[in-house]
């Protein structure tokens, strides 16, 4: 799942990438305050409702999911609240035949903050609150369609049976996901006046948005104390919210009394640091020398002229492990297709060739960046290879332009054209969030697309804002990126047109009937090849509509103290900070 959004993909890699040489066995060891680095303040806390990469590093700590997966090799499932991995069925016949059902039972000593057990009851309740049509979760709703119902054991409530009303390929992850305690997030228990039956199609959950009940849970669960007062913030991982100082840090400390702990032979047990400071720097510089000084134990990310700097510094290597590795993420640039201005395919590929990326890779980047034409990852074997660049040519961005109409019929440098009845020139307002090299890649863009005759009026944004203006379509073109999930997404949530409308990730409203159904037989089919075969075409479609400009996978480069032992990983952020070993 942001980004904050936030973005799905699963890797089959033959190698797994091991850069330490402790943490491995009993959590031992440990303890101590670790100061972690981070551009921005999280969207928020709540695991349902946030799609941002950067909220789900710091809620994956709080919260714990039924399943997760490994975080390297071949990122196999893996259980964690439950005793095991869901026992599935294929459905031959009954209420819900052409379906499947995962059979599940959580461990017994599992317990929330209270003291009170972990229960199918509070998964019911869960998946309830991703139902209700009026909760700010838009972003997961499309992941649940496939729900049918989920029946709790009546003599053992740790028991419960997941049903679905058709085959997806990814059922176990998303049955999977986040659980959250009933007692907390709905006291007066408004959700328990309905079924999962009550809300399992599209057309039950647009009759229940005017339901008072579920207007009124909505409303408490979208309010600001369940997304980031400590008070409110609850779930059954190591960690609780002590405090959260917007622009300054978000500050966690370990549970005295975790049920988890007994598990912590298990690898998705380990939570060393006793407590855990992010601390929000936006400036690149303050950053840097917030590193240096010491005042941080890990940042990854780091700019490539940092760590051009970095790499020569003997006394900083002395105390830091640098280290630099491919990161499961790609950047890009989304166009708005509801915009008439960009309707013309010819004007999108113009766009396109427009963008000089082997000047920004080099100037900003110092060639460490690797161009991408994909939403998938280079290392993923389902990477389309056949995918062309749209090279920079502005002589041929130039042409393609005049061809669909825009000229500059006034000489004052601005391309311009006659859309719905007026003269109106070629200016875009290009939106992208606050940060020194995002900015700066934006600059070499405006000056090439003035010499095109498209000015680029560039509007900065705090993090959190650009996110709200995303959500609610509120832009022309912007500058993006997504991490990359380990295991092989669903990419319904960021291509299918059901997720074109606020709220949703496909911000750009791209799709069409052809591109709906491939997504539908892809999700639908529990054959990896055929998969690939329908994700290549997917690529390829995409690829050829340009309703985004793919930019870089980039490198991820990472500082982190030597007083830790920790693995770097692929994953976002590059390591596991509940992993950071304390060993001088």
């Amino acid at each position: 799942m942001n980004t904050r959004k936030i973005l799905f993909l699963s890797i089959y890699l033959s190698i797994s990438i091991l850069l330490f040489n402790g943490c491995k066995g009993k959590m031992n060891g440990g303890g101590g305050t670790l100061n972690i680095h981070e551009s921005a303040d999280p969207d928020m806390l709540n695991p349902i409702n946030s799609s941002s990469a950067n909220a789900r590093t710091i809620i994956e700590l709080i919260f714990s999911q039924l399943t997760g997966s490994e975080v390297t090799g071949e990122y196999n499932l893996m259980p964690l609240l439950t005793k095991d991995l869901a026992k599935v069925t294929e459905l031959k016949e009954g209420e819900f035949k052409g379906g499947m059902r995962l059979d599940y039972e959580i461990k017994e000593d599992a317990t929330w903050d209270n003291g009170s057990p972990i229960t199918g009851h509070d998964y019911v309740f869960t998946i309830k609150t991703i139902l209700n049509p009026k909760t700010n979760c838009e972003h997961l709703k499309s992941y649940y369609d496939w729900v049918g119902d989920i029946v709790v054991d009546s003599t053992n409530p740790k028991k419960f049976s997941v049903f679905s009303n058709k085959i997806y390929f990814k059922i176990e992850e998303f049955a999977g996901y986040y659980v959250i305690p009933e007692y907390n997030y709905d006291p007066n228990k408004l959700m328990s006046k309905f079924t999962i039956k009550d809300m399992n199609t599209s057309e039950k959950r647009d009759k229940l948005k005017t339901n008072a009940d579920i207007i009124n849970f909505a409303n408490e669960f979208n309010s600001e104390k369940y997304q980031r007062d400590p008070k409110y913030i609850s779930g059954f991982g190591p960690y609780k919210l002590d405090h959260w100082t917007t622009g300054q840090e978000v500050v966690l400390v370990k549970k005295d009394k975790w049920w988890g702990e007994k598990y912590n032979t298990q690898r998705d047990f380990w939570a060393f640091p006793k407590k855990i400071k992010i601390k929000i720097i936006n400036d690149q510089n303050t950053s840097l020398t917030a590193l240096k000084d010491g005042q941080l134990d890990a940042y990854s990310a780091i700019p490539a002229k940092d760590y051009k700097e970095l790499e020569k510094n003997d006394k900083f290597k002395s105390k830091f492990d640098l280290t630099k590795m491919d990161r499961f993420s790609y950047s890009f640039i989304g166009i708005n297709l509801r915009n008439d201005k960009f309707k013309d395919i010819n004007v999108r590929k113009a766009l396109a060739h427009a963008i000089n990326r082997n000047k920004i890779n080099e100037i900003i980047s110092f060639g460490e960046s690797k161009l991408t034409e994909s939403f998938a990852h280079p290392l993923q074997p389902v990477y389309n290879t056949n995918l062309k660049a749209y090279e920079f040519d502005l002589a041929k961005a130039g042409q393609m332009l005049d061809a669909a109409g825009w000229k500059d019929t006034d000489g004052d440098g601005i391309r311009d054209k006659v859309l719905n009845g007026k003269k109106t020139p070629f200016i875009v307002e290009f939106k992208y969030p606050k940060n020194e090299n995002t900015k700066n890649t934006c600059l070499i863009i405006q000056e090439d697309m003035k010499k095109l005759g498209v000015d680029f009026k560039l509007v900065e944004k705090e993090w959190t804002v650009y996110l709200q203006e995303q959500d609610k379509l509120q832009f022309e073109m912007f500058m993006g990126g997504f991490t990359i999930p380990e295991r092989i997404s669903d990419p319904k949530q960021i291509w299918h047109t059901d997720n074109a409308k606020p709220g949703g990730d496909n911000k750009t409203g791209w799709g069409n009937s052809v591109s709906d159904q491939l997504i539908d037989k892809l999700i639908s089919d529990l054959n990896a090849e055929n998969r690939k075969k329908y994700y290549i075409q997917l690529q390829q479609m995409i690829h050829d509509d340009v309703p985004v400009i793919f930019m870089f996978n980039a490198k991820n480069i990472i500082a982190t103290s030597n007083k830790y032992e920790v693995e770097k990983i692929l994953s976002n952020p590059g390591y596991k900070i509940q992993e950071f070993k304390l060993v001088k």
